[in-house]
């Protein structure tokens, strides 16, 4: 090496070992170890998924003789490719949205040799496979009946619906929000909440026509139809059609 020059370490991100790290956040620059695969696998690896999260387990046949590590700890592999680290045989791998999720876990240990950093590593296990299911499987299910408050119409504010039903959702899910959906299909639609029960029933009056909208003449249809969510989505009742026969009192005769 020419004189007054000095050689540069080589350094890289390493992931921390040690035991109270456990993540798979990069620690500070650190220089290069050589590698050495000399370490048993861990076997028996094992997932277990209840609500969010799957609990890995596994074990490690510890040698009689190992060098004396400055830090030490099992690397998991998810199958999209994270990586987390763990002191012991076992991790939890919380706060997972539904699907599923395969791991492999190795051995990673870290010393010093004659001012060397040597880090030591095993094979990496067979792989364990976790499931997490989504509480809620379905959205919910409406029942839905209309009924107009009389047969023909002739002043805005008594053209009322009267709307009945049920909202049924499955075990382990939670209604949300519900609202019906009116529609004519001429340019007048409303829409607006639903009351809804302990127990998911409605029984509402609508406006079907408000002040501000023109008056077809002659018989209109309309179409309602309600609307309601849960953790897996929205749904849509079956449209309940109507005809009704309206007279436009404003209208020249």
């Amino acid at each position: 090496m020419a004189k007054g020059k000095r050689k540069m370490a080589n350094f890289k991100w390493t992931m921390c070992l040690l035991p109270f790290a456990i993540g798979h956040l990069p620690c500070r620059p650190a220089l290069a170890a050589d590698v050495r695969n000399e370490l048993p696998a861990p076997y028996t690896l094992q997932a277990v998924a209840l609500k969010q999260t799957i609990t890995l387990t596994w074990q490690w046949p510890r040698p009689e003789e190992l060098p004396i590590f400055k830090e030490f700890g099992f690397e998991i592999k998810r199958s999209d490719g994270k990586t987390f680290l763990a002191p012991g045989t076992t991790y939890a791998d919380a706060d997972l949205a539904p699907g599923t999720y395969s791991y492999v876990v190795r051995v990673r240990g870290l010393t010093k040799e004659r001012g060397k950093r040597i880090l030591y590593v095993s094979d990496w296990s067979e792989r364990a496979t976790g499931s997490i299911l989504s509480s809620c499987p379905h959205p919910p299910a409406i029942e839905l009946a209309v009924e107009p408050t009389q047969k023909s119409y002739s002043s805005i504010p008594s053209l009322r619906f009267h709307l009945k039903g049920k909202i049924s959702v499955e075990t382990g899910c939670t209604l949300g929000n519900a609202h019906y959906h009116l529609d004519t299909g001429t340019g007048i639609a409303h829409s607006g909440d639903l009351p809804v029960d302990a127990q998911g029933h409605f029984d509402a009056f609508v406006n079907a026509i408000g002040p501000e909208d023109e008056i077809p003449a002659g018989r209109a249809s309309f179409a309602v139809t309600v609307i309601a969510e849960d953790e897996a989505g929205f749904a849509t009742s079956d449209a309940y059609t109507l005809d009704v026969e309206l007279q436009n009192r404003f209208a020249p005769h």
